[in-house]
């Protein structure tokens, strides 16, 4: 997409057709509508306070209201009732390397000069830069004659071409002979992506384990967790991995006491950690911390045998040894996510 880019504003061509509310919703619809008006001063400003009064759960009347729609068809609906310009759109979200992405509906406003985006679960408008319009028929992406349950998803890539470039592509696709990777299906592209970028890990790893002397628990650990970070975010990524080592040691122990055999202890440490992930992923979900999903990124066979690795060098060299090693892993997984974060590949 072309951040220079101005799409052209086509305002609403029909009038606005006013819908009805049955009996006691009725009433909800205006005062919901009239409370709007008296603290809004045009079409944006009305659609922001009408979808914070339907999010607000203390409101009688917008119980009412949704008590048989969504909140999107509320809005909708109110919208249409205040007379204000709007329609429901599919768009989705700009996001490099994302994959199996759902088509999101939405409300488009009128200003007055351009079509505004809304979602119905928040009071702030949407940034255009980041979200596209696909879809403005709000009918079906894709029809499936003798087939059910079929679903569209979306994967989308970021790469800086120039126009000349984006020209000549088109016209090298179109061969028999195009070996390139931009010729894969851009899920595929975006996993190559992550690929392309293992080796610059590995080299950094080289470099500390070395000429630098770093001790890393496992000679190529920190990459993959390195990988897993570039999914995570750092940060969220540094917490749930302290916390899924921290929490499989401590089980680890408990299992060192029953005399396992060394597949069966590995065994029950890959069920524990799918544990461990599984729980922390509930509690962050449950108590609203949506960036503690992402932890499910984590390779869960490399933090299982990081983990039997630890229990057996703090059984044979202490704790101390524990602390440098993990700490000198997860320096260099962070080295390493900051070279792949910072490094631009046109593959």
């Amino acid at each position: 997409m072309d951040d220079q880019a101005l799409a052209n504003s086509t305002p609403p061509s029909e009038d606005v057709v006013k819908p009805t509310f049955d009996g006691p919703e009725e009433a909800a619809a205006i005062a919901l509508v009239e409370r709007a008006e008296s603290r809004s001063s045009d079409n944006v400003t009305f659609t922001r306070e009408l979808i914070k009064a339907l999010n607000d759960g203390d409101s009688q009347n917008s119980a009412l209201i949704l008590n048989n729609m969504t909140k999107l068809q509320a809005a909708a609906k109110l919208l249409a009732f205040a007379e204000v310009p709007s329609k429901v759109v599919g768009v989705i979200e700009l996001e490099d390397g994302r994959r199996r992405q759902s088509i999101q509906q939405m409300l488009q406003v009128w200003d007055g000069a351009k079509w505004k985006i809304f979602s119905p679960e928040t009071t702030e408008g949407k940034k255009k830069q980041n979200l596209m319009v696909w879809d403005e028929s709000n009918v079906s992406l894709l029809d499936v004659v003798g087939g059910k349950d079929s679903k569209v998803h979306f994967t989308m890539i970021a790469q800086e071409v120039s126009p000349q470039e984006a020209t000549n592509s088109k016209v090298d696709a179109d061969g028999l002979l195009n070996f390139s990777i931009h010729s894969l299906p851009l899920e595929e592209q975006a996993m190559f992506k992550t690929i392309m970028l293992i080796p610059i890990g590995a080299l950094i790893v080289v470099f500390l384990r070395i000429l630098i002397g770093l001790k890393t628990s496992g000679t190529f650990m920190p990459v993959l967790i390195a990988v897993a970070f570039v999914q995570t975010q750092l940060v969220t990524g540094i917490v749930g991995f302290l916390l899924i080592v921290g929490t499989g040691l401590v089980i680890r122990s408990y299992l060192s006491k029953l005399n396992l055999l060394l597949v069966a202890r590995i065994s029950a440490v890959i069920i524990t950690v799918i544990l461990i992930i599984s729980v922390f992923t509930v509690v962050a979900f449950k108590i609203g911390l949506t960036e503690g999903l992402s932890i499910t990124f984590f390779p869960m066979i490399i933090l299982s045998w990081t983990i039997e690795r630890m229990s057996i060098l703090w059984e044979e060299e202490g704790a101390k040894e524990v602390i440098m090693q993990g700490g000198g892993s997860l320096l260099t997984a962070v080295l390493v996510y900051l070279a792949m974060t910072n490094l631009t590949f046109n593959i």
